[in-house]
């Protein structure tokens, strides 16, 4: 009898020890949309749905809670998503999140933004396609405010070639079906199965080429969830030569399939809590002392990841510092001979970075006048006064009637501009200043250092050129409308700087489309370049065209009806909220976008990866 008691209070034990490990496990929730069943006008698939049932399959495996729906209309994949997003807010902290979407997805060539396309759309060659699809923004941005405690990772493997979409030139809907890079939200990854702009494989057998890749990667244990990614990135790669896309800022390790090989059969293979790296991060991060992040390399130096994003941005703050601290020299004329560079394009002869000045500007500086503030400031071009026609011609391959009519417009005074767009260098120098303390920009992947700082928001861009007018004592600003057109044409009248057309050899752009017709431009680089790779225009002024599209100071206007005619009056309807011009194209952008004359619309708080500034300087 007592042998009996020993074993039942032993059995009762082990469920009450198993019941609270269940209740401390962070809950894991997916929610996968798979959707095929499109009209022929829309473009029907083939592999959605069992692109879902690969990915059921494993995350079942890994302990996921997993909702499945298939062929969703617009209600259908509201109500889903709203159910996922509460479901996951209400699972509290450590919970883990998974979206996948398998399916139709484009985006809008005026607003620059994603959609995922329900299959209740009965054709894409209508004014509605963009007002009845589902706005991926909409998801991601819901997903940061209602659970900012759980990590979540989104995925789309979208962007068909099989969608018809109307012909290029036609208002709205246009021809891009790729979509374009989100800017990181802290707690998503999100992970596009194919390269920004670009079109996903529908082919395979059973499933799709990226499903099928990441079904069998997220089940391999001892593998982070990040190195995963990164794991289904090459293996598509290698398979199929399509190019994955990834965007993560830090987040907390989590093992989908646990620690070790040994934990595929043991309860253990749900996610982590964060681990004690993890945690100290969120608060060196936000640190801009040299003291707190060797205090955190010394503690947790071995870790690969943290440790990593430590060194990086404590190197960032020491340049910053080094920088800072350099002699100054005399100022420098424009150097425009252009030379080969590794990557490609053209880079101005001379020095490989450019000479800090200590001389300030003045009225009396002659038009291409090179000079600098301050040892940090950016090379500002003293820019001549004059006029010019604002707006596109109608022969160019413009999208919409937003850049016209054109006028004309007088620059009644010479005012600088900056030479570069605003890298990560002088950005980090303000950071490290205390001046842009609120916001570390992420670089993508691609470097720091001479390559144009990017995903920052017009707020953000402000919040620098506030700090560098206090730096260098002089009234330092983004560029106008009508001043950043202005000083892209360089007295030219034709689409571009350089001509009617532009190539790879000329600017860094999207090369894989064509312009007007043409045969394509070139390669594609898939990212930003050092600033002053390519050829100046007239004025001294590198990347007018691509590289990182640029933010402009005064509000967005829906035609050139309104601007005043002396640009230099300074701003027009001042204001913080109001929407922004966005000039130049980046290097994810079609040609068209390139335009002297191009002009798109973006919300203030909208930061993207090919997005960056150039700031100009009033001279009196």
């Amino acid at each position: 009898m007592r042998q009996l008691l020993i074993v039942l209070l032993a059995m009762l034990s082990f469920v009450a020890v198993s019941a609270l490990t269940a209740q401390q496990e962070p809950a894991r929730l997916a929610l996968l949309i798979g959707n095929a069943g499109y009209t022929r006008n829309v473009g029907p698939l083939k592999n959605p749905h069992n692109d879902v049932a690969l990915l059921e399959a494993a995350l079942t495996k890994l302990r996921f809670r997993v909702k499945v729906i298939k062929d969703a209309g617009y209600a259908d994949m509201d109500t889903a998503i709203k159910r996922h997003i509460a479901d996951v807010a209400a699972a509290g902290a450590g919970a883990v999140s998974l979206f996948y979407y398998s399916g139709h997805g484009a985006a809008n060539p005026d607003t620059q933004l994603n959609y995922l396309i329900p299959t209740d759309m009965p054709e894409a060659d209508t004014t509605d396609f963009w007002i009845k699809s589902f706005d991926q923004g909409d998801l991601i941005e819901k997903l940061n405010r209602h659970a900012p405690r759980a990590t979540h990772y989104v995925i789309f493997d979208a962007c068909r070639n099989e969608l018809r979409l109307s012909a290029p030139g036609k208002k709205s809907l246009g021809s891009e079906k790729g979509f374009v890079p989100v800017s990181q939200t802290a707690g998503l990854l999100i992970a596009y199965a194919t390269a920004p702009k670009q079109t996903a494989s529908d082919d395979g057998d059973g499933g799709g080429p990226y499903a099928t890749a990441l079904a069998a990667e997220i089940v391999k244990p001892g593998v982070e969830a990040v190195t995963m990614f990164r794991n289904v990135q090459l293996r598509v790669k290698q398979s199929i030569g399509q190019d994955p896309w990834l965007s993560f800022p830090s987040l907390p390790e989590v093992y989908l399939a646990g620690r070790s090989p040994a934990a595929t059969s043991a309860p253990a293979t749900t996610a982590l809590p964060r681990s004690s790296a993890a945690e100290a991060w969120t608060i060196a991060e936000s640190s801009n002392s040299e003291a707190a992040l060797e205090a955190f390399l010394t503690q947790y130096g071995t870790d690969a990841f943290y440790a990593t994003l430590a060194r990086e941005k404590l190197a960032a703050i020491r340049q910053a510092k080094a920088r800072a601290q350099q002699p100054a020299a005399s100022s420098q004329s424009i150097l425009t001979t252009p030379q080969v560079s590794a990557s490609g394009g053209k880079q101005p002869t001379g020095p490989a970075t450019p000479l800090p000045t200590a001389q300030s500007a003045t009225p009396a500086q002659p038009p291409g006048q090179v000079f600098r503030d301050c040892p940090v400031c950016p090379e500002m071009v003293v820019v001549p006064a004059g006029s010019f026609e604002m707006g596109s011609l109608d022969d160019e391959d413009k999208r919409s009637d937003a850049e016209g009519p054109r006028k004309l417009v007088t620059i009644t005074k010479p005012f600088a501009v900056g030479r570069f767009e605003v890298t990560f260098a002088e950005w980090d120098a303000c950071v490290a200043d205390g001046g842009c303390s609120e916001h570390y920009p992420s670089d993508g992947g691609w470097g720091r250092g001479k390559r144009p700082v990017i995903n920052v928001t017009w707020p953000h861009a402000k919040a620098y050129t506030h700090w560098l007018s206090k730096k260098a004592n002089g009234a330092y600003r983004l560029l106008t409308e009508a001043e950043w057109e202005y000083a892209a044409r360089a007295g030219t009248t034709t689409p571009f700087s350089i001509g009617k057309t532009i190539s790879d050899a000329d600017a860094n752009f999207a090369a894989w489309y064509t312009y007007s017709g043409a045969p394509k431009q070139g390669k594609s680089r898939n990212q930003t370049l050092p600033v002053g790779s390519f050829r100046a225009n007239a004025f001294g002024l590198f990347d007018m065209h691509g590289n990182a599209a640029e933010w402009i100071e005064d509000c967005w206007q829906d035609n050139h009806v309104k601007r005043a005619a002396d640009a230099s009056a300074g701003p027009e309807t001042p204001g913080q909220t109001c929407a922004r011009s966005v000039r130049g194209g980046g290097a994810y952008d079609q040609p068209w976008a390139l335009r002297s004359a191009a002009r798109l619309r973006a919300p203030p708080s909208n930061a993207l990866a090919w997005r960056g500034l150039r700031v100009a300087r009033s001279l009196d």
